[in-house]
């Protein structure tokens, strides 16, 4: 089976780094439709060199609606075809209108890029 992801990141892009290696290196059944990063991340430069979609998305365009944040999250990600959320170094919690939007299809959350890799390669073998 293969995945066809869609990318949360704010970190370093190391997780991000980490899938784009897996799946290029064909460990990883997956397709990465869109990496969106909140803050100007080293994430969007990783994805944008593979050829990957990479947004900024400013979270703080939302003044503090989370829900409201969440909601043009989603619509990006099924505009892009993502139907697994990754959260490759998403550092902020994920509020209800994501967890309903991908319930029991959200992965990464406290993970490394190896354990998210890996976890992804069950799950997709």
């Amino acid at each position: 089976m293969t995945l066809d992801i869609g990318v949360l990141s704010s970190a370093d892009g190391a997780e991000v780094a980490a899938l784009i290696a897996a799946v290029e290196a064909g460990r990883l059944s997956a397709r990465i439709k869109i990496v969106i990063a909140d803050r100007d991340s080293p994430a969007l430069g990783l994805a944008r060199a593979a050829g990957l979609y990479g947004l900024f998305l400013p979270r703080a365009a939302f003044h503090a609606n989370q829900d409201g944040f969440e909601r043009r999250l989603v619509e990006l990600l099924a505009e892009a075809g993502a139907e697994t959320l990754v959260l490759a170094g998403f550092t902020r919690p994920v509020g209800p209108v994501l967890a309903q939007s991908f319930p029991g299809r959200i992965y990464g959350w406290g993970q490394t890029a190896a354990e998210l890799v890996a976890g992804l390669t069950r799950l997709g073998a």
